[in-house]
């Protein structure tokens, strides 16, 4: 699959996501399930791409129409990796658009680690500068269900935030650890100890991370943060049994960290615009429990199942179109005649040695170039050395490639059947006469279009004399 199919597919596949786990929230079900919601769509967003990984891939029959289609022509379409030219190439070659794509995507990966590593620096230099505390917890960690009591320390400023893998502990800053708050936050960061969120966090923030490219996958990120707050305020508020009192300590929270310029990661939820108001009133609002839920939720599974596997197979059978299985069934050229064969040589114009990656077919200018089998054209431009090139997606990862045209007679997207003229012979590159350069590609890498098994170079070939 095309690196510009990949990122189109999951941008299609992140918003029809996002907007049903928003269409499903919009009944206002109970904060942890509209956690297992989100939680779900995140986990949908990789659904594609791990279906691919074990379902097969669309047949030839249905991989062919596909690929036909505009809307999954740069999907089924899987631009040729060249592996070099057949003379030297002239100047700078800018990189095709999958190389770019995926350089920028690659780019982006290496951004979103630099930025956790950064966070990562900040939060330690922040917990080098927390004070322990004795404040006696252990009452609170038994009632939250915790086997082992973290200690509490206090920082200077920022906001609430749990950290530790092997010691745990609740960090809270100076202007809270006093206050009459301070329980509730204590309390708070004890119940995402206790459910787990220390490591499901950074597990959701993945999703982005991935497909940062998308912004519908921001958006469920930004759902996971606030729901995963709102089901560890409503535990907190049954724990401490004062909703009020709680909504206040969250205020100050709020107003302690908004100055805080570095933050952990932990703490961000805090600092978000609008996000502690929306927290307020999930808090203080009468919950309605909500009708059919659970009908609606079961019909979006049911619907977002077979729509996760069809793009699996979608993935997996793109890189084969228009067909794994390739039949040649027409020669190449009417008659020509071998010039040059497949491997190492001496460049006739310039007198390097050099790798020839192809075969040279010597015929009069003009005369009709055809396609061997079916396939899809993936590139009709021209091209340095290789003069006018056609390059045709002939089935799984074979790439035919046809240089040296006086003309074409095909374009990109175009949709080829065995005997359809490609163009004509000529010598529009660099070239001592009319000539046909063919190249076979198999998974990027030049093979012997001579020793393809099937594959005619001319119904009327002659082959150089041997030498004695």
């Amino acid at each position: 699959m095309s690196p510009l199919g990949l990122v189109l597919l999951a941008l299609g596949w992140s918003a029809a996501v996002w907007a049903g786990a928003s269409l499903i929230c919009r009944k206002q079900p109970p904060p942890k399930v509209a956690q297992a919601i989100w939680r779900g769509a995140g986990l949908a967003l990789a659904a594609p791409f791990a279906a691919s990984l074990v379902v097969p891939g669309f047949s030839a029959d249905i991989a062919a129409p596909l690929a036909e289609l505009p809307l999954l022509e740069p999907v089924m379409a899987v631009p040729p990796q060249g592996t070099g030219a057949a003379a030297p190439a002239a100047g700078l070659r800018m990189p095709d658009i999958g190389t770019l794509i995926l350089a920028v995507i690659a780019a982006g990966w290496a951004v979103r680690f630099l930025l956790w590593a950064i966070s990562q620096v900040r939060l330690q230099r922040l917990k080098a500068r927390a004070m322990r505390t004795r404040r006696p917890i252990g009452h609170w960690a038994e009632a939250v269900g915790l086997a082992r009591t973290p200690h509490v320390q206090v920082i200077p400023r920022g906001a609430p935030f749990l950290a530790g893998i092997l010691k745990r502990s609740v960090y809270v800053p100076a202007a809270l650890i006093n206050g009459a708050g301070a329980s509730e936050v204590i309390v708070h960061e004890l119940v995402h100890l206790k459910r787990g969120d220390l490591i499901a966090r950074p597990l959701e923030r993945i999703v982005a991370d991935i497909f940062w490219f998308s912004p519908f996958a921001w958006w469920i990120r930004g759902q996971l943060d606030f729901w995963r707050e709102a089901v560890v305020d409503e535990d907190t508020v049954e724990l401490t049994g004062d909703r009020i009192a709680y909504a206040r300590t969250l205020t100050s929270a709020a107003r302690v960290s908004r100055d805080e310029a570095v933050l952990p990661v932990a703490a961000f939820i805090l600092r978000k615009k609008g996000t502690l108001k929306m927290r307020l009133n999930q808090l203080l609002t009468e919950k309605t429990r909500p009708r059919r839920l659970g009908l609606v939720m079961a019909l979006a599974l049911a619907c977002a199942a077979p729509m996760a596997i069809a793009q699996g197979m979608l993935i997996k059978g793109a890189a084969a179109a228009p067909g794994a299985a390739i039949t040649y069934s027409h020669a190449v050229l009417d008659k020509a005649r071998l010039t040059s064969a497949f491997g190492p040589r001496k460049h006739p114009i310039t007198g390097e040695m050099k790798t020839h990656n192809g075969v040279d077919l010597a015929d009069a200018s003009g005369v009709a170039v055809y396609a061997p089998s079916a396939g899809v054209i993936t590139s009709a431009t021209k091209k340095d050395a290789y003069g006018n090139l056609v390059e045709m997606q002939a089935g799984g990862d074979t790439v035919l490639r046809f240089a040296q045209l006086k003309s074409m007679k095909v374009k990109a997207g175009d949709t080829v059947k065995p005997g359809d003229v490609i163009g004509t012979l000529g010598e529009s590159g660099q070239a001592t006469g009319p000539h046909l350069h063919l190249e076979v590609l198999r998974g990027g890498v030049a093979v012997d279009p001579q020793a393809e098994e099937g594959l005619v170079l001319a119904d009327d070939l002659k082959l150089p004399a041997a030498n004695p």
